[in-house]
């Protein structure tokens, strides 16, 4: 007989559905003054992101003094559709700033689909207005000194509107080249100018200035559609934070899962550091949404708000979840050893001397040391039986001078499980293991130094060896 036993002792079904009752429930504890945080830094972000916006916009109006009377008509009344378009949308993100969304596929869709709409009604208005201006202007065109003024003022509508889209707006985020070709096609209308052809003149310079007002309308729609997912990723990601911060001591429950006065659940430490990794990298996600010399596009934005936030999210509850039911887990070694203590004490004239976990840490094994009066000793170990298996490996080792028999031994561990089975702990039969035990085991001062392996379990059920 080895003296090394080993007994299964499976995870109980009460403890499987208690915790898949209490799942959850701490995560969000100060979820209401969280959400008061975020709203604030939300609001914050609106008055700076909108503000650029109607800065941008009074630049825009400033400019319009220089276009003709039709232009500066029509180009006025499509911008009065933006600015009403952009209260719109600061209006509706304030109402909802702070409220813990799940922003869905199906929910951006329609969105996107509503400001898409938005967008086309506002061109197809613009091309009715140019039809309307083209109509007054048409029977002026006879005239061919009328034709040049008629060329040379839509060439300096459409510059204006040129440089105004160039200095004012970041078309090529959205519109890469186009500018720089509407410039080569109102080139191509001074020389017409140049050259007498008005006719063609006003022909090109006239589409040009239409493609020009549509490329604003089309960029300044698209920059705030980016700008409105943007507030709402950052708003996002800021609560992840938050929560994540909040989350990082629990209440530690018992195994009635009531509430342990004055016994917190460190949740990094019982993750070994998963919930610090969890914020840096919600973090680095949340300065990439801010990142302003090379902002993020509509679909990085898109794709931070429908996949990557909700899966943060959901990674931030199983990590409280997975450090809780390691501490309960831990604690559970720690109820089976003593256990087994409580028997041992009962079967043989062994008491209890000394106890320790392996390198001190509280996730790894949990050691006890029954002596002798002759100097025999048995350690009992309950040990994690495999990464998040939700099972512990109980070992007890007996280390005896005057050599037990390989009876004494056998009866020793079919006695250990009976009284483990009496008080209701599911123990398997004892299996024995080859070779002698360790005698390192018996040295609890370097056992307790001993560096202890690290986890990476995930539910929590109980072996014992013996």
């Amino acid at each position: 007989m080895s003296g090394r036993k080993r007994i299964q002792v499976d995870e109980s079904e009460w403890y499987r559905l208690q915790r898949e009752a209490s799942r959850h429930k701490d995560v969000i504890r100060n979820l209401p003054a969280l959400i008061r945080e975020v709203r604030r830094q939300t609001e914050d972000d609106l008055e700076r992101v909108f503000g650029v916006i109607e800065d941008r916009q009074r630049s825009v109006e400033q400019a319009f003094e220089g276009l003709s009377e039709q232009t500066r008509r029509l180009e006025t009344e499509t911008q009065e559709r933006l600015r009403a378009q952009a209260r719109r949308t600061a209006e509706e993100l304030r109402a909802t700033a702070g409220e813990l969304r799940k922003e869905t596929r199906e929910q951006l869709a329609e969105q996107e689909s509503r400001l898409r709409a938005e967008i086309e009604a506002e061109r197809q208005q613009r091309r009715r207005d140019i039809r309307r201006i083209d109509s007054e202007l048409g029977e002026l065109v006879e005239d061919r000194e009328r034709a040049a003024v008629l060329a040379r003022e839509a060439l300096s509508d459409a510059r204006t509107l040129h440089n105004l889209i160039r200095g004012t707006l970041p078309h090529e985020q959205y519109a890469p080249g186009r500018l720089d070709g509407l410039e080569v096609t109102l080139d191509r209308a001074q020389v017409n100018i140049a050259q007498g052809r008005f006719d063609a003149a006003l022909a090109t310079a006239q589409g040009a200035r239409q493609e020009l007002g549509e490329l604003r309308l089309d960029v300044e729609h698209r920059e705030l559609e980016r700008q409105t997912l943007r507030v709402y990723a950052r708003e996002g990601l800021l609560l992840i934070e938050r929560l994540v911060e909040d989350s990082a001591r629990q209440t530690a429950r018992d195994e009635k899962d009531e509430a342990l006065e004055g016994f917190d659940l460190d949740v990094d430490y019982w993750t070994h550091g998963e919930l610090t990794a969890l914020l840096e990298e919600t973090e680095a996600l949340r300065r990439r949404v801010e990142d302003e010399e090379r902002p993020p596009s509509a679909d990085e934005l898109r794709d931070v708000l429908r996949d990557r936030a909700p899966a943060l999210r959901e990674r931030l509850e199983r990590i409280v979840e997975r450090a809780g039911r390691r501490q309960f887990a831990s604690q559970e070694r720690v109820n089976l050893a003593e256990s087994v203590v409580r028997a041992l004490e009962r079967m043989t004239a062994y008491e209890l001397d000394a106890t320790t976990y392996a390198g001190g840490d509280q996730r790894d094994a949990y050691f006890a040391r029954l002596v002798h009066g002759n100097r025999n000793a048995i350690v009992v170990e309950v040990a994690p039986a495999a990464p998040d298996s939700g099972a512990s490996v109980l070992r007890v080792l007996s280390y005896d001078h005057d050599t037990a028999s390989s009876t004494e031994l056998e009866e020793r561990g079919v006695e250990l499980t009976r009284a483990l089975r009496e008080h209701g702990i599911p123990a398997a039969d004892p299996q024995e293991e080859p070779g002698r035990p360790d005698p390192a085991y018996t040295d609890f001062d370097a056992l307790s130094r001993r560096r202890a392996l690290p986890s990476t379990a995930t539910d929590t059920q109980t072996a014992t060896e013996g």
